[in-house]
């Protein structure tokens, strides 16, 4: 049977090109970070602003 605790775990793939994951790639190397940290973090933020331009509008 399934712990049905633990939390799923979804992949979402992009295409990206040369310059997005260059630039990827910077901040991975400077922040000690993997890809999925950054593209998570990179998402809250959209998702932040995108919530608030909602709410003014």
């Amino acid at each position: 049977m399934k712990d049905r605790s633990q939390k799923k775990v979804n992949i979402i793939s992009i295409r990206m090109s040369d310059d997005e994951r260059d630039a990827i790639q910077k901040l991975m190397d400077k922040r000690g970070k993997k890809a999925s940290f950054i593209m998570r973090e990179a998402f809250a933020l959209f998702r932040e602003q995108w919530e608030l331009t909602r709410v003014s509008h």
